[in-house]
Order: C-alpha cells, then sequence, then structure tokens
C-alpha cells in the first residue's frame, strides 16, 4: 500500500511539473512563431518600397499575400516584391489559416496597409492605443533610411488559440496516458522489487515472533551479503548465545540440585539412623552432619560471590597489595600438604604493588594452587612466577573481550602501537618516568604445575560453573565445581584477565595478569 502511494504521488507530481512546462513551452512557442512572422513581413515590405520607391498599391500586395497564407502556409522566407501570385494559385483549395493583424504606417504616421483592409488611410490618432503602438512598432527601413513602421497585434487570435489548446491537449493527453503507463510498470517491478527485498525480512520478523514466544530453535536462512543478511546473521548469533545461555541456566539449575542433594541425603542419613537407635549419637556419628552442613554452606556462599561478581555488584576493598608476600603466606599455608606429597614449590621473580582486594586475590591464588596440588603427583614440581609486564599490554579492548588471548596483551617492544610510543614520548619530554611501581603498568602471576594437565578439548570449558574434569575426584575432595569461575570473575573485578594453558600429561599453566591499578579507581 505504502508503494502505490509513492508512485501515484511521483506520478501527480511529476504530472504537474510536465503541465507547467508544456505550457511554458507553449508561450515561448507562440512568441517566436509571431516574432518570425513580423521580421519576414517587415522584410517584404522593406523590399516592397525599394522596388516602387513609394507605398503605392502597397495594400494589393499585402492582400494577395495573405490570400497565399491562408492556403499554403506562412511565407517566413519571405516572398520577393516582384513576384505576383497568379490566379490558379489563388484558387487552390486549402484550409485558412489566420496570422496575426498588422497595420502599416507611412511616415506621416496614416495607414496604407493592413492585414484585413479596413483601415486604409486611418491616422495614427484615431487608435485608441496609440500611445501603445508607436512603443511596439518596428521601422521599416531601406537603405537604412525609416520610409515606413510596421506594428503588429500580438494578441493570440481565435484560430491560433484553439490550435495552441489542441497542440497542448494532445501533448497533456500523451503524457498522461505515457505517466500511467509507466505507473503501473513502476508499480508492477516496485511489487516485484519490495517482494523480492522484503521476503527475507518477512522470514526475519517470523523468526523474531517464535523467538519471543519461547522457541530460541528458530533460525533464519541466510543468503547474500545485504543489509538484511548481515541482520538476519547476527539474529542467529544473537539466537545461538540465547540457546546457549538458556542451557547454561538448566544445567546449572541441575547442577545445583545435584550438589545439594548428596549432603542432604547424608544429612537426612544419618539423622534418621540416629532417630531410629541405628547410630548412636556421638560427636563421631554427628561429624559427617557437621561435614556436610560446612559444604552446604560453601556451596551457597560460593554462589552468592559468584552472582555478585557476574552482576559487578561484588563488594571490593582495594588496598596496596604485595603480591611476593600475598604468595609467600599462601604457600606457607599449604606447606603440611607440599611436604606430605614431597613437592618441591618454587617462587621467581618480583612484581609491584598493586592496587586490589586482598581477600579477592587470596581466594584465587588459594583455588588455583589448591587445584595444583590436587592434580600434581607426589615429587612434582609447583612454580609460582611474579613479572611485571610491557606497559604497552594496557588495551581495554582486550580486557574487556577476555578471549584468553595473552598474545594480544605482551606485545615485543618493537611491536608497540604508536599511541603507546607518542605517550611514551611525551612522560620523557615531561620529565615523569614511571618505576617500577608506576600505576600505569601490569603485572602477571604464573602458577605453573607437573601435574596431569587437561585435555586441550576441555579448555574450553575449564572456566564453566560447576564444570569438573575429574567429577567423581573433585566431588570426594570437597571440590562444588565453582573454584575457578569465582576466579575467573574475581579477576575480572579487578579488570584483569585469566588464561590457562594445558596439555595432558604435562602439566598446567594458569597466567593472571592484573593492572597495577584498576581502571575504575583511575577515573
Amino acid at each position: 500500500m505504502a508503494l502505490m502511494s509513492m508512485v501515484f504521488f511521483m506520478a501527480i507530481v511529476f504530472t504537474a511539473i510536465a503541465l507547467l512546462s508544456t505550457q511554458a513551452l507553449l508561450g515561448h512557442a507562440e512568441t517566436y512563431v509571431q516574432q518570425a512572422y513580423g521580421e519576414s513581413w517587415n522584410r517584404l515590405l522593406s523590399g516592397y518600397y525599394e522596388a516602387h520607391g513609394n507605398w503605392d498599391g502597397v495594400q494589393g500586395y499585402v492582400t494577395k499575400i495573405i490570400e497565399a497564407e491562408r492556403r499554403f502556409g506562412p511565407f517566413v522566407e519571405g516572398i520577393p516584391a516582384t513576384r505576383t501570385v497568379t490566379e490558379p494559385d489563388l484558387k487552390i483549395s486549402r484550409p485558412q489559416r489566420e496570422g496575426p493583424r498588422f497595420w502599416v504606417f507611412d511616415l506621416d504616421q496614416k495607414v496604407v496597409s493592413d492585414s484585413l483592409n479596413k483601415d486604409l488611410g486611418k491616422p495614427l490618432s484615431q487608435f485608441p492605443s496609440d500611445n501603445k503602438i508607436t512603443k511596439q512598432w518596428d521601422e521599416i527601413k531601406v537603405k537604412n533610411q525609416t520610409v515606413g513602421y510596421y506594428w503588429q497585434d500580438n494578441r493570440l487570435n481565435t484560430s491560433n488559440s484553439k490550435l495552441a489548446k489542441t497542440i497542448g491537449t494532445s501533448i497533456v493527453q500523451a503524457m498522461i496516458i505515457g505517466l500511467v503507463i509507466t505507473s503501473l510498470v513502476a508499480l508492477f517491478l516496485g511489487m516485484l522489487l519490495t517482494r523480492h527485498f522484503t521476503k527475507p525480512l518477512n522470514h526475519l520478523m517470523e523468526a523474531v515472533r517464535n523467538v519471543s514466544k519461547g522457541d530460541l530453535s528458530s533460525r533464519v536462512n541466510v543468503k547474500g551479503n545485504g543489509d538484511i543478511e548481515i541482520l538476519a546473521r547476527d539474529f542467529n548469533r544473537m539466537t545461538e548465545q540465547l540457546t546457549r545461555n538458556e542451557e547454561v541456566r538448566r544445567n546449572m539449575v541441575a547442577d545445583i540440585a545435584h550438589e545439594l542433594r548428596t549432603p542432604l541425603a547424608v544429612i537426612l542419613g544419618k539423622l534418621e539412623s540416629i532417630q531410629e537407635g541405628v547410630l548412636p549419637s556421638t560427636p563421631e556419628t554427628i561429624l559427617p552432619i557437621q561435614d556436610e552442613t560446612l559444604r552446604l554452606i560453601r556451596l551457597v556462599r560460593d554462589l552468592q560471590q559468584l552472582s555478585l561478581a557476574e552482576a559487578g555488584k561484588l563488594p571490593m576493598a582495594f588496598k596496596k597489595v604485595d603480591l611476593r608476600q600475598l604468595v609467600e603466606r599462601i604457600t606457607e599455608q599449604f606447606a603440611i600438604e607440599f611436604e606430605e606429597r614431597k613437592l618441591t614449590v618454587e617462587i621467581l621473580g618480583y612484581a609491584p604493588e598493586i592496587i586490589g582486594d586482598p581477600d579477592r586475590l587470596t581466594q584465587v591464588l588459594v583455588n588455583l594452587i589448591g587445584n595444583a596440588l590436587l592434580h600434581t603427583p607426589p615429587g612434582g614440581t609447583l612454580r609460582l612466577l611474579l613479572e611485571e609486564a610491557e606497559r604497552s599490554a594496557e588495551d581495554g579492548t582486550l580486557i574487556s573481550e577476555n578471549k584468553h588471548r595473552l598474545r594480544d596483551v605482551f606485545r615485543r617492544k618493537g611491536e608497540k602501537v604508536e599511541r603507546a610510543e607518542i605517550k611514551q614520548a611525551n612522560l620523557v619530554n615531561n620529565n615523569q618516568e614511571t618505576d617500577r611501581d608506576s600505576s600505569s603498568g601490569w603485572v602477571q602471576v604464573t602458577v605453573e604445575d607437573s601435574g596431569d594437565g587437561i585435555p586441550e578439548e576441555e579448555l574450553e570449558y575449564i572456566f564453566n560453573r560447576f564444570y569438573r574434569v575429574d567429577k567423581a575426584r573433585e566431588r570426594e575432595s570437597g571440590g562444588t565445581g565453582l573454584g575457578l569461575a569465582i576466579a575467573k570473575e574475581f579477576i575480572q573485578a579487578h579488570g584483569g584477565i585469566i588464561q590457562v594453558e594445558s596439555k595432558s600429561g604435562v602439566g598446567s599453566r594458569f597466567k593472571i595478569l592484573l593492572p597495577i591499578k584498576p581502571k575504575m579507581l583511575k577515573e
């Protein structure tokens, strides 16, 4: 409907423009013909006077020419003054055509000839518009001398008016017919093109309606690279992401139910046994109930922290943190476990103080070191490396994406972007050189073990909630499957990233990149 309205509106506009242009063209054409007609008569009369030396007999000459014009058309090129029109020529039957009326005046301003032969001898003063005539007449000259005056009434006569109207009507009719045909063709082609271009859009709208009803499996078949096709691809990616999110949500609910079911079943079983008198109510009997209760408390606490971190509402107590001291204190806590498993622990490197939440960072490192301890066989090695990353690693885009692309963070000095070079040059020029404790740098903490490693196909999911590589072993050890997911969120809350590299049978390497001063504190 909108297309039809647009086509008809454009047709009306073009018709109006065409009518105005036609009227203007006809007006110019009439003016041109009248001027040519007057110039032709001026030449004829000048030739007559030159041939006869006076105006005697000019009326008869004019009358013959007018009769010939009526039968044969206007003498635009002129007729020689000496030519006489024969009687047979005057009798030739031809539709009469009348030109504009004109008068010829001599130097005494008396009419010596007129096109209708009615005012012969009439002085100019008897004309009602004598002032207008003197302003509009043309001089008739012979050898650069004025011998008379020619005045032509340029008002459109009846026959010419009818002719002009007929021509104008014919042109308008032809234009209207052409516009109607053109409009119909344009409408037909427009409908075809609209259907062609809107067909994928209609499919997209249908898919959107299906998704709004809860059908996340709805997809749009995409062919081409147009704007609608790009929109359809984005829609497909969005629905895929929604499907994954819905699957994660369902899995999370199932995982939470599973994690709650085991300790609740243990607690219920123990309590029923005590109530029925099967087991005595002794500290040894109550201890498993206490352990499972503590496990439930940890699970609820982890879930709460994870949800707060994902929502960006995790409370953070930022202060100066010495990562070297923090790592040493955590390894001291695991000293007995290291000694029991005969693990060699190395703390290497140095890192400047950073601004961070020591409790959150402690929880991250405890989780990583605990996992390394759990998966490293006796006699293995655990290395903790601290180092200051290159200052050009500050890249907000990489931090926000968190795609585990550490190579984009650590760039060689020769590959620094121009912006960083300019910034560094300005700092040098302003004598604002920074040392290792500068707030614009980055720090990397690496936790590397020589344990079992993680299969390559599992690396993509290692930071998902409730994900375990060895589910049975983790559950026996009391893990909830939320440690790495929480670690990832805590590091992101500091404005950093966490990455894992691992191979089965070789070991794992977790790398944490932290800004010396988080961006939110700089702002």
